[in-house]
């Protein structure tokens, strides 16, 4: 199935699609299949009376030239793209209609756990997933926050991921690295069986990746039905690739620290202004990428994208990328290319010596390109170790009067072998943890509390402050995890916090607690919290099911401000967590037990008012799932 050719795709994609490796480019195309299991991170989903769809898009959707979005009303699940089309495409999507309700239960939400690090440079000259100190993870049925890795040997490269079982097959082959698709306007494939728990079931049987994003070519390029780089532009376009690259890396658990390869194909380098601008923008993508913690790749003909960078490998004021991939089809397997002399980018090459072929590995073939590397990847450092350690902090939010004190307990939870673990609180001035550093030995089941004293000093200011506190077990590096600390008996926020059951308001008043948060960012009141979630300005956040279900179905036909029938409410929910208010849309935070909402509730508050989130590698994944259309709860709950 491809993008490129103007189509519409009924019915759910094949998990082993054979897709051509060479296909580029991006015009109207319409997949509509019937509403998944799960659904990637990012997903939109509209409320559940309507099949139209009119809202903004993400900054990645509108790089990426894509829509998603599903449809719990008539069940369905659509992706849609588009080249120079976007208009025709928004005609397309907002005139669609409902003409029947489905049953059908509707999906989860698929969300990575990324490690997010501080890098720092290691001896490969590669930025390393973390700075020395740093937390861990936990494996899950995703994946567990991929991390740097030095891929050495041999690789493949398919427009789209073949099927785990694929790929267990292919285990076979002398091949141990496969590239992976995030996306970008010129992709022309779909994800078909990439999400992040392919990414984890892959990478734990040992495959190591090549991230790679394809968004605009050279405008000198010879490609057809392509974006192409704004050459008076170029430096912003290079940095916003690189925005949404991230924001895509992470939605599959690459972490930062892992690199992110620019898929720029050939061009014609003899123009020296379309030239001088693809080097521009390559730059742009290299310093965007370094600010978000992230290594740079570019992959591009070795005489043209490969010759141009080469040319400014010595010059200090240009933004080379850490490692280059080059196409040269020579059959030969090696390192080394007169394009890119042998002192440049040592232990940061990758070379594609085979074209667009079929092989056959396991019973399994595949149509791909074959590489040959020595240069950054991303893998996970556990795969052959078995589980790690996994660190938290409960309650992930304290707060403390200026001069007084909070406490929390930090625990530290064995993965099966024995480890080490180091771990280190950096908290900001003004705010201090005692202890602020310590190691525990876990091992089997086992796991260590250290109760953490969080006092804040006489002068500091009312706010909040975020504490990472970061760990290593058996010398590498594995997550991070986050405290918020807040200051001030009432802290302004735009975030509310809504439950309407007795047991969710006693979770919203302890979050809001530690939250300082001021008493009217804590209701029980169906009516209050409708009119929140209108007005555009705060972000609420629904606590526990009954809370949700009010929001998105009003089964209980609770009275509203906006007189709307029972059964129906203007409002949805995103599938990631928000950083601001938007009108129509809320968070649900609906756990399976009240220890999980409680986990969900901190995780988008904290999110939402820092930029962080608490153990995002040891509790359940962020993010929402589908409210059932139950009555629950009461329209109005006393906040005590």
């Amino acid at each position: 199935m491809l993008f490129n050719q103007h189509a519409v795709y009924l019915g759910t994609p094949g998990a082993d699609q054979q897709c051509p490796t060479r296909a580029y480019g991006r015009t109207e195309a319409v997949l509509v299949q019937p509403e998944q299991a799960s659904v990637p991170a990012g997903t939109a989903e509209l409320g559940s009376n309507t099949a139209s769809f009119s809202g903004p898009l993400t900054a990645t959707e509108a790089t990426g030239h894509t829509v998603q979005f599903t449809a719990p009303g008539p069940g369905v699940q659509v992706t849609a793209t588009y080249g120079s089309g976007e208009a025709q495409i928004r005609t397309i999507l907002s005139g669609a209609r409902m003409t029947a309700k489905t049953s059908a239960k509707a999906p989860s939400v698929s969300t990575p756990q990324a490690v997010s690090g501080k890098p720092s440079t290691s001896a490969s000259g590669h930025a390393a997933a973390g700075s020395g100190s740093s937390t861990a993870t936990v494996k899950g049925t995703g994946a567990t926050g991929l991390s740097l890795e030095q891929g050495r040997g041999l690789g493949i490269d398919t427009c789209t991921v073949p099927s785990a079982a694929t790929m267990s097959d292919w285990l076979a082959s002398p091949y141990r690295v496969i590239s992976t698709y995030l996306g970008g306007a010129n992709w022309a494939c779909t994800y078909g069986d990439f999400t992040d728990s392919w990414v984890g079931q892959v990478a734990a049987e040992g495959w190591q990746f090549i991230p790679i994003w394809v968004g605009p070519q050279a405008s000198c390029t010879q490609l057809t039905n392509t974006t192409v780089i704004d050459p008076s532009n170029a430096a912003a376009q290079g940095q916003a690739e690189a925005a949404s690259a991230v924001a895509a890396a992470q939605e599959f658990g690459y972490g930062r620290g892992t690199p992110i390869y620019y898929d720029m194909e050939s061009y014609d380098n003899s123009n020296t202004a379309c030239s001088q601008a693809t080097l521009t923008f390559l730059g742009a993508w290299t310093a965007g990428l370094h600010s978000a913690g992230y290594l740079s790749g570019v992959y591009s003909s070795a005489a043209t994208g490969i010759a141009d960078l080469a040319k400014q490998y010595t010059n200090s004021a240009y933004q080379s990328p850490d490692d280059v991939w080059f196409a040269d089809w020579n059959d030969n397997p090696v390192l080394t290319n007169p394009y890119a002399p042998a002192a440049d980018w040592q232990g940061a090459i990758l070379h594609q010596y085979y074209g667009s072929h079929d092989e056959t590995w396991g019973g399994a073939t595949l149509n791909l390109d074959s590489d040959v590397i020595d240069a950054a990847v991303a893998g996970d450092p556990y795969a052959a170790a078995g589980g790690q350690p996994t660190v938290t902090d409960e309650p992930a939010e304290v707060s403390v009067a200026p001069g007084g004190n909070g406490s929390t307990q930090l625990k530290i939870q064995a993965g099966g072998q024995v480890s080490v673990v180091h771990w280190k609180a950096d908290p900001p001035a003004g705010v201090s943890v005692s202890p602020a550093a310590g190691t525990a030995i876990v091992s089997g089941s086992g796991q260590v509390s250290i109760s953490l004293n969080v006092t804040g000093a006489a002068t500091l200011g009312s706010g909040r402050y975020d504490v990472p506190i970061t760990a290593t077990a058996n010398g590498r590096q594995i997550t991070e995890t986050f405290l918020l600390v807040s200051s001030g008996s009432s802290v302004p926020s735009s975030v509310v916090l809504y439950a309407a059951d007795a047991q969710s308001m006693a979770i919203a008043q302890a979050e809001a607690q530690r939250l300082a948060l001021p008493a009217s960012n804590l209701t029980g009141n169906f009516e209050t919290a409708w009119a929140d979630d209108s007005s555009g300005s705060d972000l609420v956040i629904a606590v526990g099911a009954a809370a949700s279900d009010a929001l998105f179905h009003n089964a209980c036909g609770w009275t509203n401000p906006a007189g709307e029938a029972p059964g129906h409410t203007p409002f949805g929910y995103p599938s990631v967590p928000l950083r601001s208010a938007a009108g129509g849309v809320f968070e649900g935070a609906d756990g399976s037990s009240d220890a999980a909402t409680g986990v969900l509730s901190e995780q988008f508050a904290q999110y939402a008012l820092a930029g962080t989130v608490p153990n995002e590698n040891a509790g359940r994944p962020l993010g929402s799932t589908t409210p059932a259309n139950t009555c629950l709860g009461s329209a109005d709950v006393p906040v005590q």
